[in-house]
């Protein structure tokens, strides 16, 4: 009796222990099943595919003891509580079967990143910016953007006035966009007319910057403003 007993109560300790070990494999399955639901409806929600902005969804715990009861395929449905999106969001997950339905509220943060240019590698003052200078990277948007660029195109072609180190973030103020003495492209606009006409700039600027520039062809000094590199537009 005593063996038998043994016996039986190792074969008891085996059942337990295999139904319990499946039971919790089973439930953290469907918990992470539950957590990308989430994740992939608020991505869902963002609809630019442009590589200027990323969204990083952190999900909150889902409680991996419960048993859910399956996936539930066609029953499924995931709703954002409110009717905007904020940095902190509740995403309801309902399973609307008839045996076994389930509702659960699921904490979901949003960190939208926008995109900055930043040095590739180190680059010494006065280095004309070329492409393969150049790398991204992606910034919370709740950062002063104002000053940092985000399209490389605006600083092609223009002059570092420092150095810069090897993942720096680039902003307007380190580059010369047109030096004293380039030859530039004057662009004089009005609502129905768009002159362009060639001129020597008397000063250096910046992208937005006000510069003196003198027409080639009139010789007359005419103030205008940055817009890109070699490019200045006379607004009359």
């Amino acid at each position: 009796m005593k063996l038998l007993a043994t016996k039986v109560t190792k074969t008891l300790l085996w059942i337990f222990f295999s139904c319990f070990l499946t039971c919790s494999y089973a439930t953290q399955e469907e918990a992470d099943f539950l957590t990308n639901v989430a994740r992939q409806y608020m991505l869902a929600q963002f609809n630019d595919e442009s590589d200027d902005k990323k969204y990083v969804i952190k999900v909150g715990r889902i409680d991996a003891k419960r048993d859910y009861g399956g996936k539930c395929p066609g029953y499924l449905t995931a709703e954002i509580a409110g009717n905007e999106i904020k940095k902190n969001n509740t995403v309801r997950i309902t399973c609307s079967r008839k045996e076994k339905p389930y509702r659960i509220n699921v904490n979901v943060s949003v960190n939208i990143l926008r995109k900055i240019i930043v040095a590739a590698d180190n680059i010494p003052r006065g280095s004309v910016i070329t492409r393969d200078m150049l790398d991204k990277t992606y910034v919370s948007e709740t950062a002063n953007m104002a000053s940092l660029i985000t399209e490389e195109n605006l600083i092609l072609g223009t002059k570092t006035r420092k150095d810069l180190k090897a993942g720096e973030a680039i902003k307007i103020s380190d580059f010369c966009i047109i030096a004293k003495g380039d030859t530039v492209t004057i662009i004089a606009q009005s609502k129905n007319l768009s002159i362009k006409t060639q001129g020597i700039a008397l000063e250096e600027g910046r992208l937005n910057d006000q510069i003196q520039i003198k027409n080639i062809k009139t010789q007359k000094v005419i103030t205008g403003v940055i817009r890109g590199p070699g490019v200045v537009e006379v607004i009359f």
